[in-house]
């Protein structure tokens, strides 16, 4: 990812594709006119990877993929036209399928869906199994999302994503794979028992879980030098001066360094909620322990002390809204 715009919005969009730039490393040419096409392809892939020239703000960025997308585009049909049955399409197609999603942030057409061309890809007669291994860990990894939406199960996802490292099992996928499952065997023991959670605040509240049972409590694993965190803050403000007063409550989970540029941020932004600060960055007591690796996290509770969601970014406010009438 560009280091610049490391977590912003569209390059979460982009980021299956950059994990599916593995496929760009071994190809295997065969002989005949298509290899001239086929390096064309390879080029606009690779660029889209290392871009030579690295984008410096949201407007650069997508200029720079709606330009690179309808280059791939033009190459990988000319060289599929050409060469409508050699194997090698099949990469570009994978390439073509984790590319939707952006696509559709930055209001480009896509024909298809994600799951649909990650199957043909995966049934394809032709296809080189590492490109079938690939296919197939993207989709058990863009699967995770439908946990939290509620239309899967974490049993029926793990079974999948066994079922991949049984078929796969030297994909070069694999180690993403069971790092997730681990996590995800982790969500699954703190939505079956109370979260349990206490520590002093900056400000001196002492915060404790166990007494606002009753109450639905948003976890904010978030820092101050977090774009992501910062744009999200004021739906957070929203939903808490609109919900409080209900019995919605707050904790912030600071990742911040610095405790006297987070305290003028908190005042600055009239954040009225707890924060946890240790400074320790990314090694954070409570981050490590909940095995956090990316914020914005954001985790809400429910009265019983269950954690209901651990992503509810987008939809806080109806969130909570649905979780205080329980």
């Amino acid at each position: 990812m560009l280091p610049l715009m490391k977590r912003f919005t569209l390059f979460f969009a982009v980021a299956s594709v950059f994990s599916a730039g593995l496929i760009l490393a071994e190809t295997k040419p065969t002989t005949g006119g298509a290899d001239a096409l086929w390096q064309k392809v390879e080029a606009v892939m690779d660029e889209m990877k290392n871009p030579k020239k690295r984008p410096e703000s949201r407007e650069e960025a997508m200029a720079f993929f709606t330009k690179t997308l309808g280059d791939f585009d033009a190459a990988a049909a000319e060289f599929e036209k050409q060469s409508p049955t050699d194997a090698r399409r099949w990469k570009a197609k994978l390439f073509g399928v984790t590319t939707l999603q952006l696509r559709d942030r930055l209001g480009l057409p896509a024909k298809g869906n994600l799951k649909e061309g990650l199957s043909e890809i995966i049934n394809a007669a032709d296809a080189d199994k590492e490109i079938k291994g690939d296919a197939s860990a993207i989709l058990v990894l863009e699967s995770m999302a439908e946990i939290d939406a509620g239309t899967l199960t974490s049993a029926v996802w793990t079974q999948s994503a066994e079922t991949h490292l049984k078929n796969f099992p030297e994909g070069r996928l694999n180690g993403e794979i069971k790092k997730r499952m681990e996590t995800n065997k982790q969500m699954a023991e703190l939505k079956s028992k109370p979260l349990e959670l206490k520590f002093t605040a900056v400000d001196g509240t002492e915060v404790d879980l166990a007494k606002m049972r009753g109450k639905v409590v948003l976890i904010d694993f978030w820092a101050t030098w977090c774009g992501p965190c910062v744009a999200e803050l004021p739906n957070v403000i929203k939903a808490y001066d609109a919900l409080h007063a209900k019995g919605f409550e707050i904790v912030g989970i600071s990742l911040d360094q610095d405790k006297g540029k987070l305290e003028g941020f908190v005042k600055e932004k009239g954040m009225k909620w707890p924060q946890y600060f240790d400074g320790k960055g990314w090694q954070n007591e409570i981050s490590t322990r909940f095995g956090i690796d990316s914020i914005p996290a954001m985790w809400l509770v429910g009265k019983d002390g269950l954690v209901i969601s651990t992503d509810t970014r987008g939809g806080l406010e109806a969130a909570v809204e649905a979780a205080l009438k329980k």
